[in-house]
């Protein structure tokens, strides 16, 4: 009878545990967060048309950079980021030129 308790709550923290997210992954996720501002004003511009929206575009740009730049992203860090980007966020990502002028220390 007292091996019942404890086979119960082997199973129950056997199904709870989750691994946990990698570095790459974790910095990903800020990156992501970061850039979905920037990522949904181009969007909304490039929707309307509008060439007048630059301004915007800019300093949303540079807000973007610098909270990236928070991240304090490593240079040997970036391959294994650019890989968890492709899942975490492929709207960024797919724009590999936007990226690298994002992560550019």
């Amino acid at each position: 009878m007292r091996l019942l308790p404890v086979l119960a709550s082997l199973i129950l923290f056997s199904c709870d545990s989750t691994p946990d997210e990698s570095k790459a992954e974790k910095q990903a996720k800020a990156v992501c967060n970061c850039a979905t501002p920037l990522l949904m004003l181009n969007s909304e511009v490039e929707k309307s048309q509008k060439n007048e929206d630059f301004d915007r575009i800019q300093a949303q740009f540079e807000q973007t950079r610098r909270c990236i730049q928070e991240q304090r992203i490593k240079p040997e860090e970036i391959p294994e980021l650019m890989k968890a980007l492709s899942v975490r966020c492929p709207n960024l990502a797919s724009s590999q030129a936007l990226t690298e002028e994002l992560l550019k220390n």
